[in-house]
């Protein structure tokens, strides 16, 4: 089955999503700081094939217990933009569709060069942060979703670093 809070995530963002076979992590946790963060990967094989209109999604969403407000943390550095394939790509890889914040995009590799690659996805973003500032003392809840969209034929992952969840 998808995922009913990713697909609304993405539907205050302007994109549609009919996703299949969510996978979700979530826990509450209280801060004793204000800073969160931790960093990341998104890999996919969707790169270099359906990069130009087609992309599996995630989402952080992060959820101050008192009030309610959930905030999606997967988002383009400096943007409220959802990450995705669409939303970080080369046209190198390519050349139907222009580049999207290709600064942030990290390595293609090549289709079937994804066998070889540390990942074995055909390409993925380079390290991005996840960020928010916390109420100290206030219990929130976490939940990590990557769901397919409409196929389940080409896959995404989320890549966490070790020790980079700091609470």
């Amino acid at each position: 089955v998808g995922d009913a809070d990713l697909e609304a995530t993405l539907a205050a963002a302007g994109i549609t999503m009919s996703s299949t076979n969510a996978t979700v992590l979530e826990f509450d946790f209280t801060s004793i700081s204000q800073q969160f963060n931790f960093d990341f990967v998104f890999a996919s094989e969707e790169y270099g094939n359906f990069q130009c209109q087609f992309s599996d999604a995630f989402a952080f969403l992060l959820t101050n217990v008192n009030t309610g407000v959930t905030t999606n943390l997967a988002v383009v550095p400096n943007t409220n933009i959802p990450i995705s394939v669409v939303t970080i790509r080369d046209f190198l890889y390519n050349s139907s569709c222009t580049s999207e914040n290709e600064q942030y995009f990290g390595v293609f590799n090549g289709g079937a060069g994804a066998t070889t690659s540390a990942t074995n996805y055909n390409g993925h973003t380079k390290l991005l942060t996840a960020k928010a500032l916390l109420i100290p003392n206030t219990p929130y809840h976490i939940k990590l979703v990557i769901a397919d969209r409409g196929d389940f034929e080409s896959d995404s992952a989320i890549f966490i670093s070790s020790d980079s969840f700091n609470v």
